[in-house]
């Protein structure tokens, strides 16, 4: 231990370098050596943090930008070892950048003036990493491959005499932690650190010097990594302060660079194994430096936050970044971290078995089931306590008391022998965005005092506190050695005890664990459990967390081999890749789905979906289930009316016609005739046959970019299809009134009139040329157009024009009616206009297949002479029961005004963001039905298209679900259930910045 004193200084002569401080000089000083030494004139200068060099930011006449460093004695041959390792890497194409000596007047790369040394280096442009607070993997990844890169130039690099031992090196971490563990102030962060000096510099002192060595940056920390944003990508552009280079353990640089970026992290292992995995394909590790890595980081955790304590106590110089309390909270995290799991986690990123001993233990059982003594008697069923399991029907999915309850009916009812609880099951008892937690073992679910058997023969290894538990040691082959952990026994036998196959181990104990029936669960690992640090048996864990199963899950495998020769219970498996490859042998091409990496639904409720492994997801996308997904209500007048009658509208039945009367009662008066069909294709498709058949006309106008349907006739009026395989000449698109992107801005307030007269323009010019249109057919605000609001004042000339000559106004209500808006019931209210057909669909049954096309009594009889109409579906009872409940919810649950008013303040706090992303464009929208466009320049507009798609599968990581939409598919279209409140507002907004502030 360094010799220290009382205010915590250290005394130790080797440790000059770093107590002695930065030399003090004057600006005057520093002026004068920049003209007379290096022929600058310096116009400002601002200081520089430092540990031991006197550092100055410089910019001169010309607005170069230097860094001029004045190190004192004691530093003398760290600078000249550093300023001979910076002339070897400027000869090389590192792709990023690294400070380069500036030659004196002289010719010299530095100067003594009054006993110091004085050096100038060029400034490296960049904001330091640790401004960067959320790091996206694309960022990560490139940090891991600066680091990677770094090190296999600077690891060829020579020199004769290396500079003298600095307080960090990994050589001398028992002595720094010795210094300053007497200073923590905070006693768990004391035992924390002391816990990691206790468990880890055993390591360090036994293989440390047996790794490679070669020279390292050694304070490779998110300061000295700068990073700059490339439209909207952050990547590493520089490297500086080598004031710490040396020849040291060559994995030294990674250990502290992860240490650094693992602070304040969420998922500070998956940082870990982020960088060691781009570090390891630019610099190849040893198997000897991975499985040192771990304790190398948690050592020079601990190492920085006991120096800040020490540091903070004896009111010592040094760089404020050391203040950080972040540190702290990561010591404490890697102290509670086993030691098998972080070495497991930077070896499986380098593509090593996570542990070897337990990947042999998992071989051999997996082949050996037949040597097993299933461990209670009688026959043994499956239990599905996934979200998949029946059970949960009629549960609502965000109350954990009711998905506990239906489980724990589960067991109770389940008639199938003993009831299993699987491995490697996302139990679905609290939903969680990150998913379920993930089964590690197998629980046999059976009653109070059943005896339990051990499946193979063992060691009684260790017994837990309570006397519950149990660790059996087997040693079944050579070179297989693994535990059995039976957990929720009563009457186990003592430590030592040998016990054979089929032995007893005990009884179920009347504990009933997390509000389930009584259980014994059963794992297996090679992992030693007992050894009375923090990877005891009390610190085994019974699940892991979804996003962290596949580490955890190769520590503790599958113990199913160990209920003996059954093939009833078998590990949980996901069903999502089989569905995903039977979904594309057997549907199109082009049938699309959500994100590159599908999700595989199971449930939702309201504004919340949940996927197979139980991962809960915000809704903003889904505009089919208008008044929130499985709405209680609409589920059970699906059912009641599906139990009593279900046909087509041939028959006469009063649901039916109930629900024409109030659906009617929403439009304008006259608009009375309804014609039930089941898509909005369907409803649009008709309008149209409809208007040509009355007008003896078969042109169309239309607005650009609109999308009406995936029918022939509704395909050849939807620019988004026909551009596939060329525009009919019957359809005339019109501008799209993009008030953002359009000929007329939000600055003209008579916008409207003048994208109209675009439209009227058009009728006027097919008129002329002795082709009237038939009609004209809008959305009341453009979905695939980009969720374009139509601009005040737009309709109604259009209308005008429309009457004078003859044609039809059909509005397409399929993306926007029935409240969505806010501001009126119908999209074409908004504009005070009244169409001559209202076609609607996907919200108007909440998922459940209805649309209709409604329109006059004069009209409808007009084309009653083309024939009957009749869709054997449509109107069917169901739907019409599904349709009218919906009706009566929007009412009751005053859906219209919550899309009023928490439409706009979603639009509000989206809009809050764009002054701190530029990439944020325009936020637009009515009521629910948003857009954020998103561009790569502000003032050019360029559609920011690849980092859309990249955002929404961003935000989907985050929980919450959205897509892009648009000609450019650049705008996130926002449309959740009219359900959403101010708090999923809050929510998404949140999700949205932070991906948005992380970048990729």
């Amino acid at each position: 231990m360094a010799p220290h004193t009382d205010d915590g200084t250290v005394t130790d002569a080797r440790y000059e370098r770093i107590t002695a401080g930065p030399p003090e000089v004057s600006d005057a000083f520093l002026r004068d050596v920049l003209r007379e030494g290096f022929g600058l004139d310096p116009v400002t200068l601002r200081p520089l943090a430092g540990e031991t060099d006197r550092n100055t930011h410089v910019v001169d006449g010309a607005g170069a930008e230097y860094v001029l460093k004045v190190t004192g004695p004691a530093e003398r041959r760290a600078a000249e070892f550093q300023t001979a390792l910076l002339g070897h890497l400027a000869g090389q194409d590192l792709g990023f950048a690294v400070p380069e000596v500036v030659l004196d007047r002289s010719g010299a790369p530095s100067r003594d003036v009054d006993g110091l040394l004085v050096r100038l280096l060029t400034y490296v442009p960049g904001r330091p990493l640790a401004e960067v607070p959320r790091r996206s993997a694309e960022l990560l990844a490139d940090i891991g491959a600066v680091a990677g890169r770094l090190g296999a130039a600077t690891g060829t690099f020579a020199a004769a005499e290396p500079p003298p031992a600095h307080y960090w090196e990994f050589a001398h971490a028992g002595t720094a932690l010795g210094a300053s563990l007497p200073h923590v102030g905070d006693p768990g962060l004391r035992a924390a650190a002391g816990l990691i000096q206790a468990r880890y510099l055993p390591l360090l002192d036994e293989r440390l010097g047996a790794l490679p060595v070669a020279v390292v940056h050694h304070d490779l920390n998110a300061f000295n990594l700068l990073v700059r944003r490339d439209g909207s990508r952050t990547r590493v552009s520089g490297v500086i302060d080598f004031g710490d280079a040396a020849p040291a353990p060559r994995i030294a640089d990674l250990a502290v660079l992860a240490s650094s970026a693992m602070r304040g992290a969420d998922r500070p292992l998956a940082v870990a194994a982020a960088l060691t995995a781009a570090y390891h394909a630019a610099c190849p590790l040893t198997e000897a430096e991975i499985d040192l890595l771990f304790p190398l980081i948690a050592v020079r955790s601990a190492a920085v936050a006991a120096t800040t304590a020490r540091l903070a106590a004896g009111r010592l110089h040094g760089d404020p970044r050391h203040r950080s309390s972040a540190a702290a909270g990561l010591v404490r995290t890697l102290a509670d971290v086993p030691a098998e799991v972080g070495a497991a986690a930077v070896r499986q990123a380098c593509g090593l078995p996570p542990h070897a001993a337990t990947a042999a233990a998992a071989a051999w059982l997996a082949g050996h089931a037949g040597q097993a003594t299933a461990p209670v008697a009688g026959r043994l069923g499956p239990l599905d306590l996934a979200i998949t399991g029946d059970c949960y029907d009629g549960a609502d999915p965000r109350e954990p008391d009711e998905l506990r309850a239906a489980a724990r009916e589960a067991v109770l009812h389940h008639g199938d022998g003993t009831p299993v609880g699987r491995y490697g099951e996302p139990r679905f008892l609290v939903p969680a965005r990150r998913g379920a937690d993930v089964t590690l073992g197998i629980d046999l679910f059976a009653a109070t005092d059943t005896p339990v058997l051990a499946s193979l023969a063992g060691r009684v290894e260790a017994v837990g506190a309570a006397g519950t538990d149990l660790i059996l040691l087997h040693e079944p082959a050579e070179g297989v050695r693994f535990r059995t952990l039976y957990t929720g026994l009563t009457t186990v036998p003592a430590p030592g005890t040998d016990v054979p196959a089929g032995g007893r181990l005990g009884e179920v104990a009347a504990d009933a664990r997390d509000g389930l029936p009584p259980r014994v669960r059963i794992q297996v690992t090679a992992v030693p459990v007992a050894d009375g640090a923090a990877t005891s048996w009390t610190a085994v864990p019974r699940e892991a967390p979804g996003d962290e199963q596949e580490l955890w899950r190769a520590l503790f495998p599958d113990p199913t081999p160990l209920l003996g020769d059954q093939d009833a219970v078998t590990a949980w498996t996901p069903a999502g890749d089989g569905a995903l490859a039977k979904r594309h042998r057997h549907l199109p091409n082009s049938h699309p789905t959500y994100f590159s990496r599908p999700i595989t639904m199971v449930r939702a409720r309201n504004c919340r979906f949940y996927d197979e492994h139980g991962r809960s997801y915000l809704d903003a996308l889904n505009n089919v289930t208008l008044v929130g997904h499985s709405h209680p209500r609409l589920v059970e007048a699906a059912a009641r009316q599906l139990g009593r009658l279900n046909t087509n509208t041939r028959f006469v039945y009063d649901v039916l016609s109930e629900y024409a009367e109030r659906l009617t009662a929403t439009l304008p008066d006259g608009l009375d005739v309804v014609y039930f069909v089941n898509s909005g294709s369907e409803a649009n498709d008709l309008a149209l046959r409809m208007s040509r058949y009355l007008t003896k006309r078969e042109d169309v106008v239309i607005i650009d970019d609109a999308y009406h349907g995936y029918t022939s006739v509704v395909a050849d009026v939807s620019p988004s299809r026909y551009r596939h395989y060329g525009k009919p000449d019957t359809t005339h698109p019109t501008p799209n009134p993009d008030r953002y992107r359009g000929r007329y801005g939000y600055d003209d307030p008579q916008a409207g009139a003048h994208y109209a007269a675009h439209v009227t323009e058009t009728f006027d010019r097919l008129a002329a040329e002795g082709r009237a249109p038939a009609a004209f057919l809008f959305e009341a605000l453009l979905a695939g157009g980009g969720q374009v609001v139509l601009p005040p004042g737009y309709l109604a000339p259009i209308f005008q024009t429309a009457a004078r000559h003859g044609a039809m106004t059909i509005a397409d209500e399929v993306q926007v009616g029935f409240g969505r808006l806010g501001e009126a019931f119908w999209g074409f209210e908004t504009q005070d206009v009244v169409p001559d057909f209202v076609t609607m669909g996907k919200a108007m049954g909440n998922g459940f297949p209805v649309a209709a096309m409604v329109t006059t009594r004069e009209i409808s009889q007009a084309f009653d002479p083309a024939g009957r109409f009749f869709s054997t579906y449509g109107g069917n009872p169901v739907a019409c029961a599904v349709g009218l409940e919906l009706l009566n919810v929007v009412e009751e649950e005053n859906l219209q005004d919550n899309a009023l008013r928490t439409g706009q303040y979603l639009r509000d706090v989206l809009a809050a963001l764009a002054p701190r992303h530029e990439i944020i464009g325009d936020v637009r929208g009515q009521g629910f039905y948003s857009g954020v466009e998103f561009v790569l320049d502000r003032e050019t507009k360029e559609p920011a298209s690849e980092e859309t798609l990249i955002i929404c599968e961003r935000l989907k990581d985050r929980g919450a679900l959205v897509y892009p939409t648009g000609p450019a598919w650049n705008i996130l279209k926002l449309k959740p259930p009219l359900t959403f409140t101010p708090a999923h507002a809050d929510e998404f907004a949140a999700a949205l910045d932070a991906v948005l502030e992380e970048g990729w």
